[in-house]
């Protein structure tokens, strides 16, 4: 059998103004499957040494998921990948919705993009057809506005269109691309859009998307959709991911003011929760990606005030202008998160900026008036000047746009004692010092400090009193990582992780019956080895050495001070230990991988 999906890899150099359209073989989708395996392979056979993430030379990947367009719920999604100007390593992201499906619908596996236009420009693609158009008049507006825009231009509502906000024309380090409301945030994706003045990419396309086995496609869609309506995603239904908050601040694991403690008394104050119990107060909206049953989005907005300006309660993005910076002003969280949507800018990374200016103001290294409202913790009307500071590069703002690795060095005086980041990117909020095969999955991830690269707190969180030895974190540490690497190349929603019996066995019949290639449990486990040492290889040509594996000083000099955890930090030793154990068995999988291959 041969593969059913959409097959064609459109090249698009900016600098020549020219474009290539190729069919890629069964092979490339029976190797790497979709999505960031197949972004990963080819970012791979494209980044062969160190390059400038910021020049014409390094290549932005989107790769659709395998079953986008297809009847399989929570599946509408798609990769992005390119050398990250944050980290200076592979950075792979994900968005969704109903770009991803029109990818497909143009044929599309994936597109490649390198070089740099004079001028902005956005890469419009009609099915076969694909033109560079002026986006001159499209400077400066956000992503949304860029999209309403398009729209007008070619009379068209149905239009997909991919786009940066103000923050990604200035270059900001951890700049987002949207669509449809959702970005693909971490990392800085967007800043190499700006970098190669690819304002937008617009899709239009009606094409049919073949599927291999219409009806087993059929029954398993409806299996997976049925217990995506079940127990096991309610929380998100009901509460979003927000509910995190109440569940974190319980088991003390709840970062607080810049990983200073592990509790936030005004924890509470930010729940959804409380915004639910404040109906006179506030409006709740739902929203989702196209074709998820589960609708996880919850976005709030006082009723007095324009709906258009509700924000979603993400509990990543809630944490980071929340507990992370000591504010406990819902309005002003939702706000922050509405701002940084709106000039194109991850929420974690704004966040954390901002946190590590609070605790460099309060110990002298930078001006508290920097941004006009007293830049300390705790201060809700700081929150918009930085996030304006930030996106414009302005003042104070232009040395935190290059993230707090690169902040904390300019800065100096031991600034980088309050830079929370691994490998430049700066941490998500769960506490390492009290997760520990958590703590060794951020500093071994190849992303940086991704909770969705390696999501091993979910191991530690379902079972935090089990002391498990050094090879059992390892390996649990490893089996998280290749599971969400089997997930993003697929690419399915992990809010529905727990909805199969047996995940590797049911998504590989799932994969096989939408794709019409053969795929087993064991076959879906090697293209996650194979994705995971493409990756690393990748990040070794750019310089990455085995001594970035570490994180912050602070998670192993500076112990949980109170609370459930108190006393808690990172052993260096055993981190070391997990460390050289991880090592080992992934060299151990790569040798029986190859084994296997060749037998």
């Amino acid at each position: 059998m041969t593969y059913a999906g959409p097959r064609d890899l459109l090249e698009v150099d900016l600098s020549a103004r020219s474009v290539r359209r190729t069919a890629l073989g069964d092979e490339v989708f029976a190797d790497a499957l979709g999505g960031v395996g197949l972004a990963v392979r080819l970012t791979d056979e494209r980044v062969r040494g160190r390059l400038d993430p910021l020049g014409p030379e390094n290549p932005i990947v989107i790769a659709a998921g395998p079953f986008a367009s297809t009847p399989v719920p929570a599946a509408n999604k798609h990769a992005l990948a390119t050398i990250s100007p944050l980290t200076g390593l592979l950075n792979e992201g994900l968005s969704s919705s109903h770009f991803s499906a029109v990818l497909r619908r143009c044929g599309l596996a994936a597109i490649v993009v390198t070089g740099a236009s004079d001028a902005w420009t956005v890469l419009a693609i009609d099915g076969d057809d694909v033109r560079f158009e002026d986006a001159s008049g499209l400077a400066g507006r956000s992503a949304r506005e860029t999209t309403k825009a398009l729209r007008e231009r070619y009379g068209d509502r149905s239009l997909r269109v991919c786009a940066i906000g103000p923050a990604g024309e200035r270059g900001v380090r951890y700049a987002a691309v949207e669509n449809d409301g959702r970005q693909a945030g971490r990392g800085g994706t967007g800043a190499v859009f700006g970098a190669k003045r690819l304002k937008a990419i617009a899709l239009r396309g009606r094409g049919e998307v073949r599927i291999a086995d219409p009806a087993a496609t059929a029954a398993l869609s409806n299996v997976l959709r049925e217990r995506a309506l079940g127990p096991t995603t309610a929380k998100y239904r009901v509460l979003g991911t927000s509910a995190n908050l109440r569940v974190l601040q319980r088991m003390g694991q709840l970062p607080t003011r810049n990983f200073t403690a592990a509790t936030f008394e005004g924890a509470e104050n930010v729940t959804p929760e409380r915004a639910r119990e404040a109906r006179g107060t506030y409006l709740e909206l739902r929203a989702g990606c196209a074709g998820c049953p589960v609708q996880c989005e919850h976005l709030y907005v006082r009723k007095d005030r324009d709906r258009r300006a509700a924000a979603a309660s993400e509990y990543e993005s809630v944490w980071a202008f929340g507990p992370n910076c000591g504010v406990d002003d819902l309005d002003a969280v939702l706000d922050a998160i509405a701002r940084c949507d709106a000039v194109g800018i991850d929420t974690i990374s704004a966040g954390s900026a901002i946190a590590f200016a609070m605790e460099c103001a309060q110990h002298g290294l930078v001006a508290a008036d920097a941004f006009g409202p007293p830049l300390r913790f705790g201060n809700a009307a700081v929150l918009l000047p930085a996030i304006d500071a930030v996106a414009e590069r302005r003042g104070l703002g232009d040395l935190l746009a290059d993230g707090v690795r690169a902040a904390a060095q300019r800065i100096g005086k031991g600034a980088e004692r309050f830079a929370m980041h691994c490998k430049g990117l700066e941490l998500p909020g769960y506490e390492p010092r009290t997760l520990p095969t958590y703590a060794l999955g951020l500093a071994t991830c190849t992303r940086g400090a991704c909770h969705n690269r390696a999501a091993t707190y979910d191991r530690d969180l379902r079972d935090p009193s089990a002391e498990r030895d050094d090879e059992t974190r390892a390996a649990d540490a490893i089996e998280a990582e290749n599971r969400a690497m089997a997930w993003d190349s697929l690419v399915l929603c992990k809010f529905v992780r727990d909805c199969f019996d047996d995940f590797e066995r049911e998504a590989a019949a799932l994969w096989s019956a939408v794709a019409g290639l053969a795929l087993d449990a064991d076959g879906l486990s090697a293209a996650a080895q194979r994705t995971w040492e493409r990756k690393r290889a990748i990040n070794a040509r750019l310089g990455w050495t085995s001594a970035e594996d570490t994180l912050p000083p602070r998670m192993f000099d500076e112990p949980v001070a109170s609370g459930p955890n108190a006393g808690c930090r990172v052993d260096p030793q055993r981190l070391a230990a997990l460390r050289d154990a991880y090592e080992r068995l992934r060299v151990e999988a790569a040798s029986h991988r190859h084994i296997a291959a060749t037998a």
